[in-house]
């Protein structure tokens, strides 16, 4: 599985003004959504992640402010487990129907504006329930070791880490 991100396209910046168009013509809504300080989506429920899964909406997520790290969970693909750390330079993140996914801001907050592809099936009391990772399945993908996601050098890299190739210091 390959992520993707799809690209916005700057019209104009100046030392304080950004002017794009964020506009996607895989979407049919927009949604906004913002967390005020360090804020997670679905908050979790006790010491439980909760997520969120849709079955009627692809994600389209691009965030105007701040910054935001999403974690997606899927068990269906290769690596099944991924951490995006998310910024507007990156464009909008798709978040695939069935994919388990939530957010978490960073310390200042962020907006993100969400350009979802709905289907006729969509019902907004249906696809915003936290859920938690209960199925074998998803606390092994959960468990298994991350894809990151970071903006590097003015591009999107793919990092993966195998802490079992880390040599460690040890102190005598």
């Amino acid at each position: 599985m390959q992520l993707k991100f799809y690209s916005t396209t700057i019209f104009r910046e100046t030392p304080k003004v950004t002017f794009f168009d964020a506009g996607l013509d895989v979407s049919n809504g927009c949604d906004v959504v913002i967390h005020s300080k360090e804020a997670i989506s679905p908050p979790d429920d006790f010491k439980d992640e909760q997520y969120y899964v849709h079955e009627h909406q692809i994600d389209h997520n691009l965030v105007i402010t701040g910054e935001r790290k999403f974690v997606l969970i899927n068990p269906s693909w290769n690596e099944p487990h991924h951490v995006i750390y998310l910024n507007r330079s990156m464009g909008a993140l798709e978040i695939p129907i069935g994919t388990y996914h939530r957010s978490i801001s960073g310390k200042e907050g962020s907006i993100v504006l969400n350009q979802p592809r709905r289907d006729k099936s969509f019902d907004p009391s249906k696809e915003f329930i936290p859920q938690k990772l209960d199925k074998l399945s998803l606390i092994k993908a959960r468990k298994s070791l991350p894809v990151y996601w970071i903006w590097e050098n003015d591009q999107i890299k793919r990092v993966r880490i195998n802490p079992f190739k880390r040599k460690i210091k040890t102190l005598i």
